[in-house]
């Protein structure tokens, strides 16, 4: 009777858990450029998107880069990944470097898209 007892009691703790497991699940958001310009890294010559944010995006994507400390991120306008990055700590500033290793021309096409007001999306990357 007491080895039931115990299987019962097995098996509510097991129903409760998988019944109230939260998926996990990416989290998106977008944020608003304020403005962008195109710019080569001095120590490597890579060419360099360089985004500022709005005051209201860069709240948001320092709130978005604090609860995802330690996760891979994306950042895109449109389709187009702009920078894939882990995260070792949270982004303060509200600039973003993006290096994908454009070519000039593709760096001056991105910055041009990034105009004031366009939209880009941060997505974490659940890995």
């Amino acid at each position: 009777m007491c080895i039931f007892h115990q299987a019962k009691h097995y098996l509510a703790v097991a129903f409760f858990a998988v019944a109230f497991a939260t998926p996990a699940f990416a989290e998106a958001i977008n944020v608003e450029v304020q403005s962008s310009s195109v710019e080569r890294d001095k120590a490597t010559n890579d060419v360099v998107v360089t985004i500022e944010l709005t005051p209201d995006g860069k709240t948001a994507f320092e709130n978005f880069t604090q609860r995802n400390v330690g996760r891979s991120i994306e950042v895109r306008v449109g389709e187009t990944v702009l920078l894939k990055a882990r995260l070792v700590e949270k982004i303060t500033g509200g600039i973003i470097r993006a290096s994908t290793k454009f070519s000039e021309e593709e760096g001056r096409n991105v910055s041009a898209q990034l105009k004031r007001g366009t939209m880009i999306t941060l997505e974490d990357k659940l890995d």
